[in-house]
């Protein structure tokens, strides 16, 4: 007797309109409900899904929790697993069909808003799809692909709810570029489809030397967001030493503004001789690194076993920005796997 195995592979498209995932041609006319609906309200709302394969499917539609890691990628949990879950208050129909290719199918769904409720409140409606076996399968083993897609639902009574947000975290990993790391917190009750705005690198003086936007996020209640901003500075176009004000400003829609600072310093290179070198390391390209550690005048495999034995010594910790060759703001071992690879191992 035969086996089939299903693996899922889940999709999420973010957006509204037509929705369709390219090489996977199952539309969705509607894949995100934001819903402003009174307490004790009841609602029926409607999409659309359509078969844009060759092939016949089948669907199976259930109703998940998600929420977003810190990163903002998606997870989804066993309805009602989380606090704000909106999944007790849905019903949909109908829950498993067929779609004949170029077939479209009206999927329902039913919401009622207990009277108690405030802030926003949230769930999804997963829409399975796989295709449809039409003939007998030999035996033997048979892997089943399924193709996952969430609809998401998102419900904030109207008059409810608090929006309060902070910058929990702004900090430097890296200088060459500069890498600026910010950490949004929602502490409201209520979910922020926008978050935005700008980071400001600034001198001792107050000079601005440069703005980076904060490109527009989401988040929900009791979230956070840590986003990576890169400076515009080209590779050894580096900040000279010195003191410098990171300032981070975010509107996420709230009376106020959240805002944080952070204050860089960096420190003169005093480089001196690594391990049994007789010369401090050379940068021979000009690009802020020091790759030459064994002072040789080439790049080679010497320079990554030599950095690597005396990664943890003063001559490297104590100029960690001169060996930060992954530029994640420290010197380490991972440092040498890149100064490696740079050589050509």
């Amino acid at each position: 007797m035969g086996r089939t195995i299903c693996r899922i592979l889940s999709v999420v498209a973010l957006g509204i309109g037509l929705a369709t995932i390219p090489s996977q041609a199952l539309l969705i006319s509607n894949i995100e409900f934001d819903l402003a609906l009174p307490r004790g309200a009841s609602e029926t709302l409607a999409f659309q899904v359509l078969n844009n394969e060759a092939d016949p499917l089948e669907i199976q539609i259930s109703v998940a929790d998600w929420d977003r890691d810190i990163t903002g990628e998606n997870r989804f949990y066993p309805p009602g697993t989380l606090p704000r879950s909106l999944a007790p208050w849905l019903s949909v129909s109908p829950l498993r069909f067929d779609l004949t290719p170029n077939e479209q199918k009206e999927i329902r769904f039913s919401i009622k808003i207990p009277s108690e409720i405030t802030g926003t409140y949230w769930a999804a409606i997963m829409v399975e799809a796989a295709p449809k076996q039409t003939q007998p399968q030999p035996p033997g083993t048979t892997v089943v692909v399924r193709r996952r897609f969430a609809v998401k639902v998102l419900e904030t009574p109207p008059g409810t709810g608090t929006k309060d947000g902070r910058i929990s975290l702004l900090d430097v990993r890296g200088l060459n570029p500069p890498n600026i790391f910010i950490e949004f917190e929602n502490r409201g009750t209520v979910h922020t489809p926008e978050v935005k705005g700008r980071i400001e690198i600034r001198d001792e003086k107050g000079a601005t030397l440069e703005k980076l936007d904060v490109e527009s996020f989401p988040t929900l209640p009791g979230a956070k967001r840590l986003l990576k901003i890169t400076s515009a500075r080209k590779k050894g176009d580096l900040l000279p030493p010195g003191k410098y004000l990171i300032l981070a400003i975010l509107d996420y829609g709230g009376e106020s503004l959240a805002g944080g600072q952070f204050v860089l310093k960096i420190k003169p290179l005093q480089l001196v001789p690594i391990g049994d070198a007789k010369a401090p390391p050379q940068d021979l390209d000009k690009d802020g690194f020091y790759e030459d550690i064994n002072a040789d005048d080439k790049l080679s495999l010497e320079d990554a076993a030599l950095l690597g034995l005396n990664i943890d010594k003063p001559a490297v910790q104590e100029n960690a920005r001169a060996f930060d060759f992954d530029n994640d703001g420290d010197a380490d071992f991972d440092d040498v796997v890149t100064l490696k690879k740079m050589a050509g191992g």
